[in-house]
């Protein structure tokens, strides 16, 4: 955050408009326009980019000051650690009560417990095939460390999030980093 504030401000001075554009989703869901855009920073640069914010991403929102959008897409992702580590737990206690994984997906997905992660990650919990990799847990952990470090300093109390540090840690010591 603070390089992109440094560039924001050195690029203004020099009279050129920088946005802060990270994107929601993963590389399989870009392929198809299934992304979001947390845009920050000039306003008038992003309404002259809707255009071609509309053609790459399913949604494209304009959050303000510069550094916003990756505060914003801290906050995703945060989220994106919990839901996993939910998905995961859901479908093995299903399994262990000798419940069939697919049904279980297929209902759950068209319930109130479902969540966007579940929908995309679901089905490789289901099939217990997480390649190829649509976010590898190696790069992954780069992001729990950015988030970490966000909320501390925002002085937020994350109990579930640290809850879920330990298990994706403990996925890469069993040699899985490679794997979603």
């Amino acid at each position: 955050l603070d390089c992109k504030t440094e560039a924001h401000g050195q690029l203004g001075t020099a009279g050129i408009a920088m946005l802060d554009c990270p994107i929601s989703g993963t590389g399989a869901q870009a392929q198809t326009a299934d992304i979001a855009l947390y845009a920050s920073g000039d306003e008038p640069a992003f309404n002259r980019c809707r255009e071609i914010f509309d053609a790459v991403a399913r949604d494209s929102f304009f959050l303000g000051a510069i550094g916003n959008g990756t505060r914003m897409k801290f906050v995703a992702n945060l989220l994106v650690a919990i839901h996993n580590v939910a998905s995961a737990e859901a479908l093995n206690l299903a399994a262990r009560a000798g419940l069939d994984p697919q049904q279980v997906y297929d209902v759950i997905s068209s319930g109130a417990g479902t969540s966007k992660i579940f929908e995309l990650r679901g089905p490789m919990m289901v099939a217990d095939n997480y390649d190829p990799a649509t976010m590898k847990l190696d790069v992954w952990q780069k992001d729990m460390a950015l988030i970490k470090d966000f909320a501390a300093a925002a002085g937020a109390f994350t109990p579930l999030f640290d809850t879920t540090e330990p298990l994706y840690e403990t996925a890469i010591d069993l040699g899985l980093g490679e794997q979603d």
